[in-house]
């Protein structure tokens, strides 16, 4: 009985000091997305050469398989987001036959920009801005409206504040004039994003949001 305890004892001892195996991992190269951009998925700790299951949010993605020395990476799209959301959580699960499973979060959010209210005399109406999605050019980055006249001439350019959380959004700005300077007649673009200089949007631009025109009128 005691030597038999003893032999107990020293494998308990044993295992206590082996090292534990490494537990499987999850992640996405980037933590948000703009909607319909490419996810890649990376897994570590699985079982060399098993089929992953990959899901989201509850619901069959697709399958990966582990090399040999039990990673896999995949790749899929981010989702397309409702007329209504601005920003969305995802949850991604991975899963082997041996029940080994790991999971991650990632973000998706739109590209926009506006101010509250939108109606009412625009060369008097004050308004709080907001934006979304300005973070996934650089963390914290300025966020710049800038204001080109009827002319297509850029007449100021204001900065608006810093774009914070996951994916960069102003919430809402502090209150202020929509047009912070006498306005001319006609229809105004106003452009927001991340340079401190204005450069003309084109159709290939990113991390670019052009509302749509605003008409001043003189009575």
């Amino acid at each position: 009985m005691h030597r038999a305890l003893v032999g107990v004892l020293a494998l308990a001892a044993a295992l206590a000091a082996a090292p534990a195996a490494l537990a499987a991992t999850l992640s996405t190269d980037t933590r948000c997305y703009q909607q319909t951009e490419d996810v890649v998925i990376s897994g570590t700790g699985y079982a060399p050469g098993a089929t992953i299951a990959i899901s989201r949010n509850g619901k069959p993605l697709g399958t990966a398989t582990a090399d040999a020395g039990g990673a896999f990476q995949a790749k899929t799209s981010a989702e397309e987001l409702d007329r209504s959301d601005r920003e969305i959580v995802t949850t991604l699960s991975a899963t082997d036959s041996a029940l080994t499973m790991a999971s991650t979060h990632y973000r998706v959010t739109k590209v926009f920009a506006d101010f509250d209210p939108d109606a009412g005399d625009p060369r008097t109406l004050q308004v709080r801005f907001m934006v979304n999605g300005f973070g996934l050019v650089r963390k914290r980055a300025s966020v710049y409206l800038h204001y080109v006249s009827p002319s297509g001439k850029d007449r100021r350019d204001v900065r608006l504040g810093t774009a914070t959380g996951t994916c960069g959004k102003i919430v809402e700005s502090r209150l202020r004039h929509l047009f912070p300077f006498p306005a001319e007649r006609g229809r105004w673009i106003l452009q927001f994003d991340t340079n401190k200089t204005y450069t003309r949007a084109t159709s290939t631009s990113k991390y670019i949001w052009v509302r749509k025109p605003v008409e001043v009128f003189q009575k």
